[in-house]
This record gives structure tokens, C-alpha cells and sequence, in this order.
């Protein structure tokens, strides 16, 4: 039998008359197309929201490469090695920055707090942190040496507003042993957030100076923070910008090869780190997740695929007359099995074309599903509550989401085609080895036994 001739078969069994048999080809072709749909979504927008959430906090954390004195440090050794980092291809921007401890209070309460001294000019300079970094009240003004900026956290908590005075509590050790506490008062000259609670309940940013002057370098830690041009290029194992395009291959080899020239200009008094590895655990989480959730969506596709072998199992018990015909007239029972595993690929092509489309078409526009989806139950919980006003009432809280004081407002899409790809190829290889059984069956058909039943 030609090969021709197998796949016309095939066709002619799946689509070739109405009736049960052809629906249960096309439900089984559906729910392959419904299983995808989430590995699709799941795959696309995780990446979308690792994005987001890691472009959020190298922009206004960690920085894109970060170097951390290893000893205390002289004012001219950072500025010198500063302007020296500052005339690096690829480097945009390169400040120093002062990291302790302290305990904030006001009249109204107390809290620990991470004091973060750094450049007055740090607001004018780096787009990617005035971009992240949304001010509430006031303004980012570090030009007064007891100027403060407060995240919206620790604001609400201490209830402080811009003009309010704000006390934090340090402390440097004593010469006999132990530690001295000092007291240092700062003004509120803003209040910021950074989209996310954890980071706005820590940081107060005070000047540069002003923080040298009451950190000790036993209980702080000094750093040089600077931003690249093509942050995500540098080494790391969630993203891999610039591949397969050649004309972003050159930029992203020259920003993978900055951190060692940093390292080089510094010397070996200073750690230096990329984004990445200063933040590794928190990464790798995020990795671990959406692996997770894709191998979960992944096993979703294989339950599905059962409904593609089973389908195939009836149709081989329907067509014994016409397999035990083929079968006489010399067809092999590789060419049978063939028709099957032909058919079973034939359904998971198409099942998979129908999940690719509508999982990148939700994908797309997650966003606006999202906003409807939340639109919609507030308006139910809105109606439920004037329903029970007779009776007493519920008050509800309106539904978000995304919350912009937990996660991301609006996740940013980023299509992965390689990852469609393999999710794509992994549908049509499950599709096709469920049909290895009803294949089996059918080409063990024995023509003399059919025919005593007929």
C-alpha cells in the first residue's frame, strides 16, 4: 500500500462520513485544542510577569550590576572609580549607595527600616528608577542634608506626610565593646512607592553624604550601583535577549562582557554581582513556578490525549470489516497500524493549531480578559449588596486581580515563539504515541475471524 493511499485512508476514517465516529474525532480534537490553551497562557504570560517583576526591582533595588565593598572604602577611591565606570560602552548611569539598618519613629509608632543613602542627583540621572518609582506626596528632593524620602508603607504606619519630622535610630559600635545608639532627624520631603508592599514598608532614602556620616562601615554596606543598556543580556538563565537576531547579538555580547570589565577596574577590594546573582534565590523561584505550573498544564495535555486514543480504539472496532478487507487484499499490518498513527497525528495537528491560536489570542489580550473578568464580579458583588440591603447588608470588598500593592498592575507581554514551539511539538508527539495502542489493536486484526462474524 502507498503511502498515498494511508493517509487518504486516514482521512476517509476521521472525516470521511458524519455520525459518531466523526464526533468523537472532532471531541477529542477540541479538548486537545482545550488543554492547550492553558499551557499556552501559562507560558506566556509567567514570562510576561517575570519580566515585569524583575525589571521592577533591578531598576529600583538591586541595580543591573551591583559592586559591594569588601573593606571601608575612601570618598576619593569611589569617586575615582566611578568616573572610570561612568566612561564604560554600555553604561548609562553609575552611583554609589550606602545600605544599613535603622529604626524609624515617629508619634505614632516605631518600625525597622532599610536606610538607603544615595546620590541627590540619583532622581535626574537614572530614567529606569524614575520610571518604577512613583511619588505619592511631596517630591524625590535629597538636595537638603536632612531631607528624607519615605516609602508609602512606612509613611501610613508612622503617619507621616511631607514637612513631618522623621526620626531613626542608628547605631555605631563603642570603642570598649557594644554598640552606641544616635538618634538622627531627618524632614519628610516625599513619599514614594515602589508597586510592591515589601519594598515600600523598608526603604527610607536619605542623601549619600548625610548617610556616611551616621552609618558606620561595620554596620552598613557600601556599594556602586550602575544601569546598562541591555540589562537582561547579561548572563543569566531566565532570559535570553538578543538570539536570533544578529543585529542585537554584538550589543548583547558587549553587556555580558561589562561585569568582568567592572571587576577588573575595581579590583579585588569589591564583590561585583549582576542582577541575577544578587538576587538568586528570588529568581530561581520564579523559575521553579512557572516550570511547575507548565509541567502541571503539560500532564493536563497527556489526560487529553486519552480521549484521542480511545477515540481511535472505537474506530478500529467499527472499521474490523474494512481493515479485514484491506488485510485480504494484501495490505501489512505496519500499513495498518499506519493508518491510525497517521490519523492520531492528524488529530493532534489540529488540535494543537486550534490551542496555539486561541491561547495566543487570550494571551494577548490577558490584560483586558482580566479588567472584564473583575469588572464583571464587582458588578455582581455591587448587585448582591443592594439585594441584602433589606435584610441587613454584606459589605464587599471591590476584587482586584492584579493589585498594585502586591504584584503588577498590568502584566507585559512577551511572546516566547521557541517555547510555543516545543509546547507545540510536545502536543503532536503525545497526540500521535496515544494512537500506538488502537495502531496495535488494529493491525492485530485477523481477516478470518471478522469475517466469521459478518
Amino acid at each position: 500500500m502507498k503511502r498515498r493511499a494511508v493517509l487518504w485512508i486516514a482521512l476517509r476514517y476521521l472525516f470521511g462520513r458524519g455520525g459518531r465516529e466523526t464526533g468523537r474525532i472532532v471531541s477529542a480534537i477540541l479538548i486537545i485544542g482545550l488543554s492547550l490553551v492553558p499551557l499556552v497562557v501559562v507560558l506566556q504570560v509567567a514570562d510576561g510577569m517575570i519580566e515585569g517583576i524583575v525589571t521592577r526591582f533591578i531598576e529600583t533595588g538591586t541595580f543591573h550590576i551591583r559592586a559591594a565593598a569588601r573593606r571601608s572604602v575612601a570618598q576619593d577611591e569611589i569617586t575615582e572609580s566611578l568616573e572610570r565606570l561612568r566612561d564604560l560602552p554600555g553604561v548609562r548611569y553609575a552611583g554609589p549607595e550606602l545600605q544599613g539598618m535603622g529604626l524609624a519613629h515617629s508619634e505614632q509608632g516605631r518600625r525597622g527600616v532599610t536606610l538607603r543613602g544615595v546620590p541627590p542627583e540619583l532622581w535626574e540621572r537614572d530614567d529606569g528608577f524614575r520610571e518604577y518609582i512613583e511619588v505619592r506626596s511631596g517630591e524625590f528632593e535629597l538636595g537638603d542634608p536632612s531631607g528624607a524620602v519615605i516609602g508609602s508603607e512606612t509613611a501610613a504606619d508612622l503617619g507621616l506626610e511631607p514637612g513631618d519630622e522623621l526620626r531613626v535610630l542608628t547605631v555605631r559600635p563603642s570603642p570598649r565593646g557594644g554598640f552606641l545608639p544616635r538618634v538622627t532627624r531627618f524632614t519628610v520631603r516625599g513619599v514614594v512607592s515602589t508597586g510592591y508592599q515589601e519594598l515600600d514598608r523598608l526603604w527610607v532614602f536619605v542623601p549619600y553624604e548625610r548617610a556616611r556620616s551616621i552609618l558606620d562601615s561595620s554596620v552598613a554596606t557600601e556599594y556602586i550601583g550602575m544601569k546598562v543598556d541591555e540589562p537582561l543580556a547579561l548572563e543569566n538563565p531566565l532570559f535570553r535577549a538578543g538570539e536570533g537576531v544578529p543585529l542585537l547579538r554584538e550589543r548583547d555580547r558587549a553587556a555580558r562582557e561589562i561585569p568582568a570589565v567592572v571587576s577588573s577596574i575595581l579590583g579585588a577590594d569589591w564583590r561585583v554581582d549582576t542582577w541575577y546573582q544578587a538576587e538568586r534565590a528570588r529568581y530561581i523561584s520564579f523559575q521553579t513556578t512557572k516550570n511547575l505550573l507548565s509541567f502541571i498544564m503539560l500532564l493536563i495535555v497527556c489526560v487529553a490525549a486519552v480521549n484521542i486514543s480511545s477515540a481511535l480504539v472505537l474506530l478500529s472496532i467499527e472499521k474490523q470489516h474494512e481493515i479485514a478487507i484491506l488485510k485480504s487484499v494484501g495490505a501489512a499490518p505496519r500499513e495498518i497500524a499506519g493508518i491510525f498513527v497517521v490519523s492520531g497525528f492528524i488529530a493532534g495537528v489540529l488540535g494543537t493549531v486550534l490551542g496555539m491560536a486561541a491561547g495566543l489570542v487570550i494571551s494577548v489580550n490577558i490584560n483586558e480578559i482580566m479588567w472584564a473578568i473583575e469588572r464583571a464580579i464587582n458588578a455582581l458583588q455591587a448587585a448582591a449588596g443592594l439585594i441584602a440591603v433589606p435584610f441587613g447588608g454584606v459589605e464587599l470588598e471591590p476584587l482586584e486581580i492584579l493589585s498594585a500593592e502586591f504584584y503588577l498592575e498590568r502584566i507585559p507581554i512577551r511572546l516566547a515563539f521557541p517555547e510555543l514551539f516545543a509546547a507545540a511539538l510536545a502536543a503532536i508527539l503525545i497526540s500521535t504515541a496515544a494512537s500506538v495502542l488502537p495502531a496495535r489493536r488494529a493491525a492485530a486484526t485477523r481477516p478470518l475471524e471478522v469475517m466469521r462474524r459478518y
